[in-house]
């Protein structure tokens, strides 16, 4: 009968511990991040290129909101969760599409304001990423957006400027994959 009442508690409690399966890939549907706050699930999305999954993004917020302009202007914790699931992408091309997804979203001012910033995040993307790699971007306030690539913290950029730019590569008007940004926005 224990077992019986054991095995009945952790059916019950197992869809608490994820909330979420896209493309063979479980994500939490609450975190801590690096300053202790609870951030929630948003949302998830597969990006996707020419028809080949890349990896599963995440959205981690404070609160949950479908507005970009709420995610932008808060001075909140957040977190961005890329989890690979293409067997290996090129370090060259990560890079080629971090540039594109700057430089698509901002402005020639902003882009020379954050230049040295963009170039020491690029400088984390040393290694081809393949399938089962996890790079996880933190915001933290006052402190900046620190780079975990497999639990490995690789470096922390300061400013807020930097911080929003990064985010609108994902929820520009311009971007990386306009499902995936429905589905970090939870509109999926």
């Amino acid at each position: 009968m224990k077992n019986l009442v054991l095995l009945s508690s952790l059916l019950l409690l197992a869809p608490l511990a994820r909330s979420a399966e896209l493309s063979g890939v479980f994500v939490d549907d609450v975190i801590a991040a690096k300053n202790g706050d609870t951030l929630l699930l948003n949302g998830l999305g597969l990006r996707e290129k020419f028809w080949v999954d890349v990896y599963v993004g995440s959205l981690y917020l404070g609160e949950k909101t479908t507005k970009i302009a709420d995610i932008l202007s808060s001075q909140e914790a957040w977190r961005i969760q890329m989890d690979f699931v293409y067997k290996e992408v090129d370090k060259e091309k990560l890079i080629t599409a971090w540039r594109e997804g700057f430089e698509k979203n901002q402005p020639d001012d902003v882009l020379k304001a954050i230049n040295d910033r963009m170039e020491q995040f690029y400088g984390y993307f040393d290694r081809n990423a393949v399938a089962n790699d996890q790079y996880i971007l933190d915001y933290i306030p006052g402190k900046g957006t620190t780079v975990t690539r497999n639990k490995e913290e690789l470096g922390t950029i300061p400013g807020d400027d930097f911080k929003n730019a990064l985010l609108e590569i994902w929820l520009g008007n311009h971007p990386a994959d306009k499902n995936l940004k429905k589905g970090m926005l939870g509109l999926k």
